[in-house]
């Protein structure tokens, strides 16, 4: 699927292409997970995920449930804070002072070497920027996507197609919505 515009900020752009390594293509509808085979390929891995390799910490197993976790997370689940609270804690976050653009600032980061440890300690400092509320899935194609908008109340991937490959899950919510509406009033079912 396309990005138009929905790729995150700096590092949080690679948990939200971790997280869209499940997915439900347009053509098919039926979900699909390319972690395995990313996990198979260290070539395919270092071309998705060129700055971050993977460690022998990193099991499929473990992958696999980091990425529901942060999809818990981003759907906005009561369970995805406690979820990401587990995560945390695993992690062996620290914090660290580093120079950048003129000034001190305070960063995660985590002394686990591998890429369960970077996403951990990249959702973390999102979640310090504020910018975490602002990846999201989408409810109809379950698409990660980040909100642009300047209210942060985008709800689905797109209300376009955005090309031939596209879906335009927010139009297709919105016109679902308006038949059912209408089928109400004339009480036709």
């Amino acid at each position: 699927m396309p990005d138009h515009n929905q790729t995150a900020p700096g590092e949080l752009e690679a948990v939200r292409r971790f997280i869209n390594t499940w997915s439900i293509p347009n053509d098919t509808r039926k979900a699909t997970d390319a972690l395995p085979e990313l996990a198979r390929a260290p070539g395919r891995w270092n071309t998705e995920f060129p700055r971050q390799p993977r460690s022998r910490a990193d099991s499929l197993d473990r992958l696999q449930r980091l990425r529901a976790d942060l999809r818990s997370a981003c759907d906005g689940e009561p369970s995805g804070d406690e979820a990401l609270n587990k995560w945390f804690s695993s992690a062996a976050l620290g914090v660290k002072a580093r120079w950048e653009g003129g000034t001190t600032k305070l960063v995660v980061e985590s002394s686990e070497a591998s890429f369960v440890g970077y996403i951990v300690a990249v959702v973390a400092n999102a979640i310090a920027a504020g910018d975490w509320p602002r990846l999201k899935t989408c409810p109809d194609c379950q698409w990660a996507f980040y909100d642009h908008t300047r209210n942060g109340k985008k709800r689905w991937c797109g209300m376009t197609k955005g090309g031939p490959g596209g879906r335009a899950c927010g139009t297709i919510a919105k016109v679902t919505a308006y038949r059912a509406r209408e089928a109400m009033k004339t009480g036709v079912a």
